[in-house]
């Protein structure tokens, strides 16, 4: 049943394909689904928040593919609930679960994917929209959705009882180092993602509101409520500045 539970959480992180990019692939969404599934939501919650910390630069950029943060997550969260270890062992797992499926994932790009899209172009060729429509239907359940999936859970079906051996036989002080590096992975995470987003026009929000949480104490809720605040008087203040501007404008047409 476990591991039913686990096709179906795979099946709903790779939909995204199909949804759009709503966040479900994120580790913070499977990893409280998979603690769920596995008996043990509050280590789910927990592991699957230290991973979307971990995680939370891996987005891509151009060309440039990500690590496959659904496996990963998943995977990790899993390996690390049935071990009986804490979140560091989890990230530890994770991520190089993450990078080999991210090189397993572009192999189906490379083999799968085409076949597919050579079959939509001859539909294109003979105005068939209906038979376009259904390869890059079959492409995306064939070629990604589902190839990945099954991947997840026999990893997951296989690896268990080996993964919870080999996690025993790991010395302490090593299990150790892995959880303090999980503490400097979210860090590295926020780092990575500063620098797609830091620029000259927000570098003064983010000063205030380092302030007010390490100085200040302000609780992160207090500050994300507080920068709510901002915007609606800055999108009130911007909004009644253009509407003096406008009707400004407009005297100035009636009068010439």
């Amino acid at each position: 049943m476990k591991t039913f539970l686990i096709f179906l959480i795979a099946c709903f992180g790779y939909s995204d394909y199909f949804t759009g990019k709503s966040m479900q692939t994120r580790p913070l969404v499977l990893g409280p689904l998979v603690g769920l599934a596995l008996g043990n939501l509050e280590q789910g919650v927990i592991i699957g928040a230290t991973m979307e910390l971990a995680m939370m630069g891996a987005v891509g950029i151009g060309a440039a593919l990500p690590p496959e943060v659904v496996s990963g997550g998943i995977l990790g969260t899993a390996f690390a609930i049935i071990g009986h270890k804490d979140a560091g062992m989890a990230v530890a797992l994770g991520l190089p679960i993450a990078m080999l499926v991210m090189l397993l994932r572009n192999l189906l790009f490379i083999a799968i994917d085409p076949i597919f899209a050579k079959r939509a172009d001859k539909y294109d060729a003979k105005g068939d929209i209906e038979g376009v429509n259904r390869m890059h239907w079959f492409g995306g359940v064939f070629g990604m959705y589902l190839p990945l999936a099954i991947l997840v859970t026999v990893s997951f079906q296989l690896g268990g009882g080996i993964m919870q051996q080999v996690l025993n036989m790991i010395p302490k002080f090593i299990q150790t180092g892995l959880s303090i590096s999980a503490g400097i992975l979210p860090a590295l995470g926020f780092a990575i993602l500063l620098r797609m987003i830091v620029n000259k026009e927000i570098i003064g929000y983010l000063i205030v509101g380092f302030v007010l949480t390490a100085y200040l104490k302000l609780p992160v809720v207090g500050v994300a409520l507080l920068a709510v605040g901002i915007i609606a008087i800055l999108l009130y203040v911007n909004k009644g500045v253009t509407t003096r501007t406008e009707n400004s404008g407009g005297d100035s047409d009636d009068d010439f």
